[in-house]
């Protein structure tokens, strides 16, 4: 059973992976550490022990018990990291040659979406901007440039395995690059005042040649 939305990203299956190495490591320290609490109360009863035994730690067959179970933690931590990191690396450490270049604008409480004008520059004279609707080609590497006008907000592409914030004052260039065409949610994941629940736009991923026609039919508007 897949609890996760469809993946359409190149690195989706190995954030999904990431996600239930995370969740098994969580969970088995979750599971003794939850026995070592309800074990001694159930056996306590079982036996009506008369009195409690107030006990220092100080001898080194009791500490050893501390230091095994922080021995325990650290090498699940030590895990993750090793299998986080090359995720990490090629998400955040990393930005591909670009196909193409858009810049996303978070707004109370909408998506400004800003493509490059005829000269396939951004920021220059020709530039055009759409609201809630995003265009990309697919099996393209696209660099974002994410930023935000008014408070904190972040941009969520759950197909895309994709979030980050966007954060006022500050222009944060991420990247993406889909292998399948549809129409994909885009939510904004950061609490951002009484319309949040509404801030959501549409990622269109389309053929080359459609997206091709997509942006004349976007310059001409």
């Amino acid at each position: 059973m897949n609890i996760f939305p469809e993946s359409i990203s190149q690195i989706g299956s190995e954030m999904d992976k990431l996600f239930w190495i995370i969740t098994a490591v969580v969970g088995i320290a979750t599971v003794i550490t939850l026995f070592l609490f309800i074990y001694p109360i159930v056996t306590r009863k079982r036996n009506k022990t008369k009195e409690e035994m107030y006990m220092v730690g100080n001898s080194h067959n009791k500490r050893k018990w501390v230091y095994i179970g922080m021995m325990l933690l650290f090498l699940g931590d030590m895990y993750i990291l090793l299998k986080e990191h090359p995720i990490w690396e090629s998400v955040e450490q990393t930005l591909p040659e670009p196909d193409f270049k858009i810049v996303i604008i978070g707004k109370q409480w909408m998506w400004n979406i800003i493509y490059p004008g005829p000269d396939g520059k951004l920021y220059t004279d020709d530039d055009v901007m759409a609201y809630n609707e995003l265009h990309v080609p697919v099996n393209k590497v696209v660099h974002m440039d994410i930023k935000a006008l008014d408070v904190v907000h972040s941009v969520f592409l759950p197909q895309a395995r994709f979030k980050q914030d966007a954060l006022p004052g500050r222009t944060i260039t991420r990247w993406i690059k889909l292998n399948k065409t549809g129409e994909y949610d885009i939510s904004c994941a950061e609490i951002c005042g009484t319309g949040h629940s509404i801030m959501r736009g549409t990622m269109y991923v389309e053929d080359f040649n459609t997206w091709e026609k997509t942006m004349a039919d976007i310059y001409k508007k």
